[in-house]
């Protein structure tokens, strides 16, 4: 930081500004709280070195040598690794037919344009829940005018090396042929309890698009998943009238469903596909609450619709839709354009200085945390494939709980792969998302052990000494593997609440988490955003004219349209 007392530079290319709010960085959390104060009426500039919007939440950029086909992101923690079957293991550069079938699809295959069509998303996989409070965030901020999304067709975990579908409908239940009897009565009684505690949480009920009688209408009808239409009286009174879930404090979620009745089976797809946790020892009251927010999430859209969803044209388009929103407000946007100090005085901060030696005045800051050192990584394997995993989806999740890919492994990893109509890839060709995290004080030598032998149990690929020995796949035996044309293994700092606690700024500079943390979701750098917001402002980050309440159904009604 700069003292006010240093000169002011001025020349002819200066920016006309004259702003109450200054943010740096288009990440999801800065480009939240941008959209929030512009919204309130704050005159705001937004600030980017970079030439695109979305920071560490946005996409891998194309390279500019036609031998390659992306730029390894920033900030990578370890050796980026490049792999494929079209690609020259001694250089890491695409081969002739590499680049050709990179650019299947209508696309030319001179190299100059075997990217063209793709867009691969940095920190990947993640998803966005039906109901959960994120979605509230969108439409609040209107920022669901520029967004539009596509509901993973199926959910997958990996048991013995085999992938099984996880039932994520009452109907998938009893379908399912690798339940017994006894386990998906235990299953289904379980789900039904947690589907009427949530539904007692009026925000909750609110987000879920119900009212909480849609217990007891027939299965296949919308908000039928987790019904009690085939309960009997008492024990649909008895649930409703339950003391709760019981959760004991400090117990972890897997001796929580254990006391609860359900399979050593059951506890993993319940914990790893269904509440989305990541790290085996995930407390219960946490890991319930989202549990919670993904049974209220299925079938909000449709009675053939899972919980989770993807946005089209990548995750980069999520903060690129706050920063519009912003700019419809009347924000000021300036990419390329780094910001190399923040002046002080009197423990306050008074304005900021450009890369190019602008003091720009402002009454509030918001900056990037920088990450800390020896954290948290997560570990990342992106790769475009010549075929799907399994013919029937395009969109689908593949969970592999923690001992699945190794036995003294404690986290899960998830392997997310999407299509065409997602419109990130052309026709013809999927992308592979695997991704992992690894914490702080955990072996960090070699971070794509894990992720390389996921990929071996669902592709082809040749990025190893062991590519030529034959691997059961996932999917049977049965299931031709697809082939990674291409790939690429890298790591990224984790970010969290951490990173922001531990620092010290003047009273008016605030500062976000820039990188996501170790969910499957967005919601983290929401929430990162409601911290950063509100250690300046005392009100809402965005106006609520537009949510109901129960004694406001017309107001509801235009808050279901919108979502």
């Amino acid at each position: 930081r700069r003292r006010a007392s240093i000169m002011t530079h001025t020349d002819e290319f200066d920016l006309d500004l004259d702003v109450d709010v200054v943010v740096y960085g288009t990440g999801l959390c800065q480009s939240i709280v941008a959209a929030a104060c512009a919204r309130r009426g704050r005159a705001t500039a937004h600030f980017d070195a970079d030439v695109s919007y979305g920071a560490n939440f946005g996409s891998l950029r194309a390279s500019a040598d036609v031998s390659r086909a992306f730029d390894a992101p920033e900030h990578s923690t370890h050796p980026v690794r490049v792999f494929g079957s079209g690609v020259d293991a001694s250089t890491g550069c695409l081969t002739p037919s590499g680049r050709e079938a990179m650019g299947s699809g209508g696309l030319s295959g001179d190299g100059s344009s075997c990217t063209r069509g793709y867009s691969i998303d940095i920190n990947a996989p993640r998803v966005v829940l039906g109901a959960d409070e994120f979605v509230e965030c969108i439409v609040d901020s209107t920022a669901h005018k520029y967004m539009e999304f596509k509901a993973i067709e199926k959910t997958y975990v990996v048991r013995d090396g085999v992938a099984e579908p996880m039932a994520s409908n009452r109907s998938d239940v009893f379908k399912d042929t690798t339940l017994s009897g006894a386990e998906k009565r235990a299953l289904m009684r379980f789900l039904k309890l947690v589907h009427v505690e949530a539904m007692k949480d009026a925000a909750q009920r609110r987000r879920s698009g119900r009212n909480g009688e849609e217990t007891n209408v027939a299965v296949g009808a919308p908000g039928s998943e987790w019904g009690l239409d085939g309960a009997s009286s008492a024990t649909r009174d008895a649930l409703n009238e339950s003391d709760g879930l019981n959760i004991d404090p400090d117990e972890t979620m897997d001796t929580f469903l254990t006391r609860h009745g359900l399979s050593e089976k059951l506890r993993a797809g319940v914990t790893y596909a269904l509440a989305l946790q990541t790290r085996v020892d995930c407390d219960a009251a946490s890991a319930i609450e989202d549990l919670k927010v993904y049974i209220l999430s299925v079938a909000k859209y449709g009675p053939q619709t899972g919980a989770c969803l993807i946005p089209v044209y990548g995750a980069a388009d999520i903060p690129q839709a706050f920063c519009r929103v912003a700019a419809v407000e009347g924000a000021t946007y300036v990419l390329r354009q780094a910001l190399r100090n923040v002046n002080e005085h009197a423990e306050r901060a008074t304005s900021v200085v450009s890369a190019g030696g602008q003091d720009i005045p402002a009454k509030f800051i918001f900056m990037p945390a920088p990450s800390r050192a020896n954290g948290t990584i997560s570990v990342h394997a992106v790769c475009v494939l010549d075929a799907s995993m399994t013919p029937e989806f395009s969109q689908l999740l593949v969970v592999f709980p923690p001992g699945s890919v190794r036995e003294d492994a404690r986290v899960a990893v998830r392997a997310l792969q999407i299509g065409a109509h997602t419109g990130c890839c052309p026709n013809g060709r999927f992308i592979l998302y695997v991704s992992h995290v690894i914490d702080a004080g955990d072996d960090q030598s070699d971070p794509y052990r894990d992720v390389r032998a996921v990929l071996r149990a669902l592709v082809r690929h040749s990025d190893n000494e062991d590519d030529d020995k034959d691997v059961p796949g996932a999917f049977g035996p049965d299931a031709t593997k697809p082939t990674a044309i291409w790939g690429m293994m890298y790591t990224q700092p984790c970010g969290s609440m951490a990173d922001v606690n531990a620092l010290k700024a003047p009273g008016n500079v605030s500062y976000c988490v820039d990188y996501p943390d170790a969910s499957a979701t967005y919601r983290g750098a929401m929430r990162a955003a409601q911290e950063a917001y509100g250690k300046l402002f005392d009100d809402d980050m965005f106006p609520i004219d537009a949510r109901g309440n129960d004694d406001d159904k017309d107001d509801d009604d235009d808050k279901d349209g919108a979502t």
